[in-house]
């Protein structure tokens, strides 16, 4: 099993330009790293990312604390800094965080591991922040409207940080597309 966090706008846009494309949002950081690194005494998280996230300016190709980082990429010659993992493909990546002291794996983009792990049967929760308003972006996951519904969750809330609007809620995979 293994849960998305993703932010995306209303046009389903989640970058541009190798970045985020609103401004830094201090509520959408402070829930990343909650969810990403609540784990029981004695365990850890996974995140699973792309190449192009973990050199994102975000990312910066440094891992990030308190969590296995592992990275999927094509490139057999990425070069990372100790204790990071580099695998070819998502079920590689789930396979490497498979260890006794990983409670939680999580996939934190970018849209093409996204794409492939909308689909993955082992997905258990999407943590979306849906940030109002269109950024022009030029990357963008599928709209998970058609796929997936609200879950009851005591974590979801309204925010706004720098003159923007968003949600954090969580999803579930409904039975059928609508």
């Amino acid at each position: 099993m293994f849960d998305i966090v993703v932010a995306a706008d209303l046009d389903w846009g989640i970058g541009k330009a190798s970045g985020l494309p609103w401004p830094r949002l201090r509520g959408d950081l402070q829930h990343f790293k909650r969810v990403t690194c609540a784990a029981t005494e004695g365990k850890r998280t996974a995140i699973v990312m792309g190449r192009k996230t973990w050199e994102s300016a975000e990312v910066g190709g440094k891992p990030l604390p308190k969590r296995l980082n592992i990275v999927v990429t094509r490139r057999p010659d990425l070069v990372v800094p100790d204790g990071v993992i580099v695998t070819s493909s998502l079920d590689a990546a789930l396979a490497a965080a498979a260890g006794p002291d990983i409670e939680t794996v999580f996939v934190v983009g970018g849209a093409e591991i996204y794409r492939e792990a909308l689909a993955h049967p082992a997905l258990r929760w999407v943590y979306l922040t849906r940030v109002e308003g269109r950024y022009g972006t030029d990357t963008r996951i599928p709209d998970l409207d058609r796929t997936f519904e609200r879950d009851a969750w005591d974590g979801e809330q309204t925010l706004e940080d720098s003159g923007v609007r968003y949600r954090i809620e969580r999803l579930r995979r409904i039975s059928a597309p609508r």
